[in-house]
This record gives structure tokens, sequence and C-alpha cells, in this order.
């Protein structure tokens, strides 16, 4: 044997030996806990006198937090053990209508990102005028992040997300909030969250699996980190689990229903006993809508009426029919439907004949902002001042075009006994 070769066999070996020494060093070795990274802040639920600030800071740090035009609140606070370091600030005795600012400080030092701003609403139940982007379907490594820009140069009031925020494809609690850690992570998602109001529900893949229901194992560690990811202005009630919540802005009204918790499985028979939001849920809308006296009524959902065979409520004829019933027998005027999950964005218009004299809803869908071919979001425009009231809906694909763009009157969506009534 040659030198060179005896001497290749040497290294050879003494690479292999010294491998295998690291690699048994590195097995036992205990491994340095990871550091809690700093996400947000999130403006989350805002009302006319109120706004709820949402931040997670790094382990073991004090946070502090200035408001301009100055408020009265807590000068320091600590992050929750028991909310994963969420730290969560209620702002009150605010005015309606009016720009705030704040700033976040980790144990006394400032940072850009930690820098935000809203606008409060106008009056609850008062006639308004303000701007709503809805998104859903996104990913935090996607091959382009600058739709959140365009979104940001509409200039939105608030902001409402529908679903498949992340794809964990999970109940597992941990992976769950990793998930929203890398969404959050990316710079054009959090400026739209430290700016704009943002209100949130998940749909299969922030729930669990793919095309998931309410059997799914595991829902509640779920349902339990999207209480934490999230400001919304409630998950669910007291008597009902869920992440359902409602919201009003001036006159106009929002029920964010969740069609997973208690959902059906969509194999299950399309029968009289097959349900979408549950008859608990669906009673807690029905009592809402019956009590509303705003003058659009929104309800959103990740589900779509009728534009994912697979997974949508045309796999549930009793829930859809009873919901459209409802809304005919009742005379329950200007109901308007959001929804997302199909990575493309359009405007669908649903006859409702559950009802004599009723409307058609109409459904705004809204998929695959940084998910998609289209990269694409919808905003709408609510009007009430006018006589007749409108929703101005567009619909906007990353490239800046806005291949849809349609005016939706309040006269156009009430059934036929309440408009003669009017006339």
């Amino acid at each position: 044997m040659s030198k060179e070769r005896e001497l290749t066999r040497y290294v050879v070996v003494l690479v292999c030996l010294v491998s295998s020494l690291w690699a048994l060093t590195t097995e036992v070795r205990p491994q340095a806990p990871e550091q809690r990274k700093t996400i947000g802040p999130m403006i989350g639920h805002v009302t006319d006198t109120t706004a709820q600030l949402w931040f997670r800071p790094h382990k073991g740090s004090k946070v502090t937090l200035a408001v301009e035009p100055s408020v009265e609140h807590p000068e320091e606070f600590l992050p929750a053990k028991e909310s994963n370091g969420v730290v969560r600030i209620q702002l009150a005795n605010l005015l309606p209508g009016t720009e705030y600012t704040y700033q976040f400080m980790i144990d006394g030092k400032a940072n850009l990102k930690w820098k935000g701003s809203f606008r409060t609403a106008d009056e609850v139940h008062k006639a308004t005028r303000f701007r709503l982007a809805v998104t859903s379907c996104m990913k935090p490594d996607w091959k382009t992040q600058s739709p959140w820009y365009l979104l940001l140069a509409q200039k939105p009031d608030l902001h409402l997300t529908l679903g498949d925020v992340v794809y964990t494809n999970t109940t597992d609690y941990t992976k769950v909030w990793a998930g929203h850690e890398r969404m959050r992570a990316v710079t054009e998602f959090a400026a739209v969250l430290r700016t704009i109001p943002t209100y949130a529900m998940w749909d299969d893949h922030d729930y669990g699996p793919n095309n998931s229901d309410g059997t799914q194992p595991g829902k509640a560690e779920s349902l339990r980190a999207f209480r934490e990811v999230w400001a919304n202005p409630g998950a669910g009630t007291d008597e009902i689990d869920g992440a359902f919540f409602r919201f009003s802005r001036g006159d106009v009204d929002f029920f964010v229903l969740d069609g997973r918790f208690h959902r059906s499985p969509n194999s299950a028979p399309n029968d009289e006993n097959k349900r979408m939001l549950g008859d608990e849920q669906y009673e807690w809308l029905k009592t809402g809508l019956l009590a509303s006296k705003a003058k659009f009524k929104v309800l959103a959902s990740g589900s779509t009426i009728n534009s994912n065979k697979g997974d949508d409520w045309s796999r549930f004829d009793f829930s859809r029919k009873r919901l459209f019933r409802l809304i005919a027998d009742e005379e329950i005027n200007g109901v308007l439907y959001l929804s997302g999950d199909i990575h493309r964005s359009k405007v669908v218009v649903h006859a409702n004949n559950e009802g004599q004299g009723s409307y058609d809803i109409v459904e705004v869908i809204s998929s695959g902002i940084t998910n998609s071919k289209t990269n694409s979001f919808a905003t709408l425009d609510f009007y009430t001042h006018a006589d007749d009231p409108t929703v101005l809906v567009r619909i906007i694909h990353g490239n800046a075009t806005i291949p849809v763009e349609r005016v939706l009157r309040l006269s156009d969506m009430r059934s036929e006994n309440a408009q003669s009534k009017a006339d």
C-alpha cells in the first residue's frame, strides 16, 4: 500500500472518529433554553372609546407604554405567564373618531418596530363611513409579501382576516404558537398589525388539519392558542366554546362565525342532523341578528357558501337553508356575507329561495393575499350617511389592478315586505 493511500485511510478514520465523538457529545449535552422572541405589537378590537393593544416581549422583560394624545393607563406591565408571555392593555376613555399613536418600551428602551397608531371608531349606532380590508390565506415564506404594503396604501380603518393565517395543520398548542410567531416576523405583515385594528377568525389550517371539524382531537388546545395570539373582542361565550364573536362599527354590525369548532364532518350524511355552526352558535347568531338595528349586518366565516364543493356550506343543506330562511322570514335586511379559503377573490350573488319576497345574498370572497397566483384581497367602503346606504366592494390584485368594483345598495338588500313598508 502506498504511503498516500495509507495516509488517506488514516484521515478518513480520524474524521469518522471525531464525527462520532461530536455527535455523542451533542446528544448528551443539555440544550440551552430557547429565548422567547419579541413579537408585535398589534392593535386589536377598537371601539369609539376603547382600544386593545397586544404585545409579546422577550422573556424576563418589563414593558412600559406611551400614548398620544395622553390617556390614563398603568405605567408598567408584566407579561402573563398563563398566556405565553402576552401583554394585553385595554385603553379606555378615548375620544371617538380620533387618531392615537403608541410606543411600547422594553426595559426602558424604545424601538420603531414597537410603535404604531390607530383611529377610534365613530360613535356606536350612529351613521358612519369607514373602509374594511379583508384577507385570508398567507404564508411567511411566500415569494412576495408586498401585497401587505398595497393593503396599507388603501388606508383601511380596520382589517378582518378569515383564516389560514398560518398553515400549522395541527391542534398542538406549541406548534400553533410557533406558526404565528413565524408569520408575525414578516415585516410587511407586522406593519399592518401595528397600525390597522385587526380582527381574526380561523379556518381549517390554523384550527387543525385540512378540512378539520368539530370531531378534531385537541381542538381545545387550538382554541387556547387562538385566544392568546389575537386581540378579538371575545371568543365564544361563557356557556359556548368556540372562536366566534361580534362587534360594531358605527351602525354596522359584524358577526364573525366559527365554522370549525362545532362543525359536523363534511362526509356526514347531508341531512337535518348535519351542522355547520352547531345549534348553540346558530342561536347566538339568530338572537344577535333579530336584535340588531344596524343598517348592515355582516356575516363572516372562513368557509364559502358554495365555491369549494369539498368544504363549504353546499354540503350542509339544513344549516344553509335554516340561515337563509331566518333572513327571509324575519325580514332581516342588509345582510352581507364575507369568506376566504379558495385562494382567489371574487363577488358571488346567491338567490335566497327559502322565503317569499327575500333578497339575494351577496358574498365577498377574499383569499390568497400571500398564497395565490393573484395575491389578492378585498376592501369594502361602508357609507351609511346616505339616504340609501352603500358598500363599495373592490377586489384588488397584488399587481395593483382592480378587476372587480361593485356598489351594493341597502335598497337591494331588503325583503319585498320591508321595501313596501319603507315606500
